[in-house]
């Protein structure tokens, strides 16, 4: 092992929170209301790191302020028309 750390490829609550500077009760609010992507694995919440990648490249790409449910609203139907995600939310 080479002794470099790797991300990982998902944060629980506390890290998304802390990389997205939110509380960690907003975070989970907006998990539960299904305006943020993530995932639920039985009680516990994961959030992707591609997720939190793509919404940095969005913001600075469109170079203004972005609404995350909003966000996640239209991320969803890209995904969906993409094919790679099924149904509805969790």
């Amino acid at each position: 092992m080479s002794g470099a750390t790797q991300d990982p490829a998902f944060y629980n609550v506390a890290e998304a929170a802390t990389l997205l500077r939110l509380d960690q009760s907003t975070m989970y609010r907006h998990l539960r209301k299904g305006q943020f992507p993530g995932v639920k694995i039985g009680a516990r919440y994961v959030v992707p790191r591609a997720v939190v990648d793509k919404l940095i490249n969005d913001v600075l790409t469109v170079g203004r302020c972005i609404d995350v449910a909003e966000w996640t609203t239209r991320w969803l139907a890209e995904q969906r028309i993409a094919g790679q995600v099924a149904g509805g939310a969790a």
